[in-house]
């Protein structure tokens, strides 16, 4: 696997641990966390896959032009670059998945809501979900990420001839 696809696919696998791990520790107050608590994680889990696979695949194209133009990186840099355009990303992200989440419900259910009731809560949604993500993730995201990156910038540093 290439050094981008191994750390684009550690980016996604990141964000959603820490997305189900956190709904599951925010609601684990109230009663031991069950399998409600793991379906409400899998509602935002797309738009934080989403947002952390397109923030991975920029930065390592970020990463590329840096590279070519002579500048070095560091692992702590390029983590904090990293976190910046995924919660760039984030409110987008979650913007995107509650209109796809509005138009399956359309499509499906047998009585669907409005749609204009819940498009109205769309900045609502996206204002909260991006302040829990930026309160709850910031910090466990940059441990998880800098090793992530650190291995990235090892492995671009010295190509391997083989593939094992």
């Amino acid at each position: 696997m290439s050094p981008q696809a191994e750390f684009i696919v550690s980016s996604l696998l990141a964000a959603a641990a820490l997305t189900v791990a956190a709904v599951v520790l925010m609601d684990a107050d109230r009663r031991t966390p069950g399998m409600a608590e793991v379906a409400s994680a899998l509602r935002f889990l797309p738009a934080s896959v989403l947002a952390a696979g397109l923030g991975a695949w920029s930065v390592t194209r970020w990463h590329r032009h840096a590279s070519a133009a002579g500048r070095r990186w560091k692992a702590g840099g390029m983590t904090l670059r990293m976190l910046l355009v995924v919660f760039l990303l984030f409110p987008l992200a979650i913007a995107a998945w509650a209109v796809v989440a509005t138009g399956i419900d359309q499509l499906v259910a047998s009585r669907p809501a409005g749609s204009a009731d819940a498009l109205a809560w769309l900045p609502v949604i996206v204002f909260y979900a991006s302040l829990a993500a930026v309160l709850f993730g910031a910090a466990p995201l940059f441990a998880i990420e800098y090793f992530a990156c650190r291995r990235y910038l090892r492995r671009q540093a010295a190509p391997l001839t083989d593939h094992a």
